[in-house]
């Protein structure tokens, strides 16, 4: 069995593409919890990596070796859990916790070990597939239930959005079906896609993930029947307070800041945008943004860019601005400006 130099290249590249990733995330001083996590993640897949240069010598390139290189590999998708629940629940990684999701791993390895068959090794990739399976359901549902909160509580949500995770989810798809390949009918050109996946994944991860703000989700403190009760005593009033002392200039505006400027619970308030006004906290916020400032000073200053424009309607970010825009307006704000015959 021969392994062509590209995959011993890919190899070694994945190798050192882990491993300075790793050393510049752990050596910055100001990281979080996040950043960490994500850091040593790196440092484990540096050592996956590393162990298939074991392939080099011919006198292990076999399938033996294979095999117990897949076994090897099958840790890896651990790294996926650790990363989506500290991504998704703050300070949630222990090493108690780390350990928790070691333990079938590692049974299922001393099991291979002593008793090196097919139908171990089989039952293993089963149980690798179910975890990919569970791991997928698990990140659509933590993710969207993230994504709903971040809308529900924050008028500004560029540094705490996870949509992104879409994109790592297609690489660790593409990733765990390649591995899957491998471990029935093991080729060298679908090992080096593998390498490439992996990669492409942990990327986005590292791109994304060592910018984004870590939150604090604060579970409703009312149960639904208590809200049934005690209705929307401020409905009415929290629009003139919003517009008239226009809150929603304010570019960092949480539900808690509103719910404590007209003194009420900020699980009330959720549940008033929600089921009465039918919109979510950051869409009610970003469209009194657009239609009370935004729209306004695109007509009357057509000398004012988007930037600004954007900036001075409460925006923190122009491309925030300009996907809520297109959302409420159907436009651009520059293709709403042409229109206007304004440019």
């Amino acid at each position: 069995m021969t392994t062509p130099p590209s995959a011993f290249f890919l190899v070694g590249a994945a190798t050192a593409y882990f491993t300075l990733s790793a050393t510049q995330i752990l050596f910055c001083k100001n990281r979080n919890r996040l950043q960490t996590t994500l850091g040593w993640i790196f440092v484990l897949w540096a050592i996956l990596n590393l162990k298939d240069i074991i392939l080099v010598f011919p006198e292990y390139n076999n399938k033996e070796t294979i095999k117990y290189i897949l076994l090897i590999d099958g840790w890896s998708i651990i790294t996926y859990y650790i990363f989506l629940y500290e991504l998704t629940k703050h300070k949630w990684t222990t090493w108690r916790k780390v350990l928790l999701f070691c333990l079938p791993f590692a049974v299922f390895s001393i099991i291979y070990i002593v008793f090196p068959t097919n139908i171990v090794l089989n039952t293993y990739v089963v149980f690798l597939w179910l975890c990919a399976a569970a791991f997928f359901v698990i990140g659509f549902v933590k993710s969207k239930k993230y994504i709903k909160y971040i809308h529900d509580n924050y008028s500004n949500i560029d540094e705490i959005d996870i949509s992104w995770l879409k994109y790592m989810f297609f690489f660790a798809f593409l990733e765990q079906s390649l591995y899957f390949i491998n471990a029935y009918s093991y080729n060298s050109l679908i090992d080096i896609l593998y390498y490439a996946s992996a990669i492409g994944m942990w990327q986005i991860a590292r791109a994304y993930g060592t910018t984004l703000k870590p939150i604090n989700i604060i579970e409703p403190t009312v149960t639904p029947k208590e809200m049934e009760s005690k209705g929307y005593s401020f409905a009415g009033n929290i629009e003139k307070k919003v517009q008239g002392e226009e809150l929603y200039l304010n570019k960092d505006l949480t539900l808690t800041d509103l719910a404590k400027a007209i003194g009420t619970n900020r699980t009330y308030l959720s549940d008033y945008f929600c089921n009465h006004k039918h919109t979510t906290f950051y869409d009610y916020i970003n469209q009194l943004r657009i239609e009370q400032m935004a729209i306004p000073m695109i007509q009357q200053h057509p000398e004012y860019t988007v930037e600004y424009v954007a900036s001075e309607s409460g925006f923190k970010h122009v491309s925030t601005f300009r996907r809520a825009f297109t959302k409420l307006m159907g436009k651009s704000p520059s293709q709403y400006r042409s229109e206007l015959g304004l440019t």
